[in-house]
């Protein structure tokens, strides 16, 4: 949120404008190279604002889909926020704006038009690259209290990475489609905000919708919410019959108040439950299995090489089929002068055993009154579930053949680990019409990541970049 005011003065340079927005949307996928091309990545499965679950293949397209999927409900908020609603699960919900009496003879401003464009790109040091062009629209009328919008996204995914080498696959190309919609409005001090959205790609098919309510009370100051949603997937194998896929259905609950400190400070807290139900292994996924003892000759970060020698047989991942994730989040952002500080603070355990800290900080400054920039700062930490294991070992049995742990999964998202990112972004507003700005918008994160007890690999860097236009009419 940034709290920020400029001059409102009124010059028309059409022809200006349009040309430098044609050269933004140009341009803007090859500010980034070839090689680096991807998504914003390095979110831990442990978060519900990255939901690893909506992946079906192994960890080298992981976090590409869960970058693609926080990228899904970032869109969505977007175009509620046309309206200054928030629709998603991810973010807290802001305050929404003070409805303007409108002025007797004035006639109101009618409807407000927004575009934008948008092409991100993500690479990492274990192959994976995304390269996701984005398109999104809303119509809004704030004095009414009313806004409709949609979004389409394109995920390309390019593969080959250590989970890849290790079982003697190949490097894969594959694309998701990703479309969303959203709709919200407001009856005296009650926002109602409404969202649905459709995610396909050859072996996942995803389909979801949901809801929030909330209470303007304390003349605006207090905004109490509650919201919930319905997902229903299928995961299955390329190539595979659609009737032969598995499913997986998701009920979420969300609920928080927004508070209104002072003129420069507002404070939100909120909490989330999401209850899932079905398949929620990786169908391509295969383990491998050492005889008893050997366990301990396979240290963190082994070979592929020393894993191969050892390995009896592989097996397929089986995870339970039942996980309840919970999250409380919290959210504070103070102006001070032509700063504007950000931080979010969320705490997670669901009943795998998986317990997280994800701590994220902006700080926006304004250079002038059309130049934004902030750096960025985030760190996750989180403590595996209570059935990961670094190498699946056979289990002794002197009645018969040796058996294998029941629960047993391959995804390193799932084991203890750390990450760090930081970074920079920068907005500028292209033209001098407040009222319907163009705005430029540059973003550039480095991630690093730590799996404290995986297999193939010990570390992983990774760097996210994106660039957007967003014009308003």
């Amino acid at each position: 949120m940034q709290l920020t005011s400029a001059t409102r003065r009124r010059q028309k340079y059409n022809r200006f404008r349009f040309g430098l927005a044609a050269i933004a949307i140009v341009t803007a996928p090859w500010l980034s190279p070839a090689d680096a091309w991807g998504r914003r990545g390095a979110r831990p499965a442990a978060e519900l604002s990255a939901d690893a679950d909506d992946e079906a293949r192994d960890d080298d397209d992981g976090e590409a889909k869960k970058e693609s999927e926080a990228k899904k409900e970032a869109d969505a908020e977007a175009e509620t926020e046309a309206a200054k609603e928030a629709l998603e699960d991810e973010e807290v919900i802001r305050r929404p704006a003070r409805r303007r009496k409108r002025k007797q003879g004035s006639g109101g401003a009618g409807p407000t038009v927004r575009a934008s464009t948008e092409v991100s790109a993500y690479t990492d040091t274990d192959a994976v690259h995304v390269l996701s062009p984005t398109v999104s629209g809303a119509v809004s009328d704030d004095l009414a209290g009313w806004s409709i919008g949609g979004s389409y996204l394109v995920d390309a995914v390019s593969a080959a990475s250590v989970d890849i080498v290790s079982t003697a696959s190949h490097h894969w190309v594959e694309r998701r489609h990703v479309g969303a919609g959203s709709a919200s409005f407001k009856a005296g001090l009650v926002g109602v905000a409404l969202s649905g959205g459709v995610s396909s790609e050859p072996d996942y098919l995803s389909i979801g919708g949901g809801g929030v309510l909330s209470f303007e009370l304390a003349e605006k100051n207090v905004t109490p919410f509650i919201g919930g949603s319905y997902g229903h997937d299928l995961v299955g194998r390329t190539g595979d019959p659609m009737s032969m896929w598995q499913e997986l259905n998701k009920v979420s609950v969300k609920t928080g108040v927004t508070f209104v400190v002072n003129r420069s400070t507002i404070a939100s807290l909120s909490f989330d439950e999401i209850l899932e139900r079905g398949y929620l292994a990786k169908p391509y996924r295969y383990l491998p299995v050492v005889a008893p003892g050997v366990g301990a000759q396979v240290p963190a970060g082994a070979s592929i090489d020393l894993v191969k020698s050892l390995n009896e047989y592989s097996v397929a991942e089986n995870v339970p089929t039942e996980r309840n994730r919970s999250a409380l989040a919290g959210r504070l952002a103070v102006r001070a002068g032509t700063t504007t500080f950000r931080g979010d603070e969320r705490l997670y355990y669901d009943n795998w055993g998986l317990l997280a800290t994800t701590t994220d900080i902006h700080e926006f400054i304004d250079l002038g009154s059309r130049v934004v920039v902030w750096p960025h700062l985030r760190a996750h930490v989180q403590r595996g579930v209570f059935f990961w294991r670094r190498i699946v070992e056979q289990i002794p049995n002197p009645a018969g053949p040796a058996g294998i742990p029941t629960y047993r999964a391959g995804d390193r998202e799932l084991g203890p680990l750390y990450t760090l990112t930081g970074g920079f972004g920068i907005k500028v507003r292209l033209n001098a019409d407040v009222k319907a700005p163009w705005m430029l918008t540059f973003q550039l994160d480095g991630i690093y990541t730590r799996y404290l007890d995986a297999v193939y690999i010990s570390q992983r860097q990774a760097l996210f970049s994106a660039m957007g236009l967003e014009a308003t009419f």
